[in-house]
């Protein structure tokens, strides 16, 4: 993703222990102005359903509580399958170990590219100040 510059195939979240890129978007450390504090409210609202989805297939799949010791390709092809066996479990409405309910709607559109400076701290205030300055 990094190659293609930018974001509008989609970005990554990170925390702050990352370095902000054009492909993986991590918190402002210090927001001062409205649209970068709703920026890192929603950046935190989005993490915490993904850690929650880490946590319900973690308990469901044993494999996935530690360390997969295997070539990258196999371990994606394990967490695949999990993620796959997963969706199965929901549709047969097999029971939910947590059974949080949650359902997210996303149409995954990111708007329009960025062309401005490709660092990720500018592709970050693009995102903030386009999509949280209301």
């Amino acid at each position: 993703m990094e190659q293609n510059g930018g974001w509008a195939n989609g970005v990554l979240l990170g925390d702050s222990g990352y370095p902000c890129r054009p492909f993986l978007m991590t918190p402002y450390q210090n927001p001062i102005l409205d649209h970068q504090k709703k920026y890192n409210r929603c950046h935190c609202s989005t993490r915490s359903v993904i850690e929650r989805t880490f946590g319900r297939l973690k308990r469901r799949f044993h494999i996935l509580h530690s360390e997969i010791r295997m070539i990258p390709s196999k371990a994606c092809k394990i967490i695949m399958a999990c993620a796959i066996l997963h969706n199965i479990c929901i549709l047969l409405n097999e029971p939910d170990i947590e059974g949080d309910g949650l359902v997210i709607d996303n149409d995954g559109d990111l708007g329009d590219r960025f062309f401005g400076n490709q660092d990720g701290r500018g592709v970050r205030d693009h995102i903030s100040s386009t999509f949280f300055n209301r």
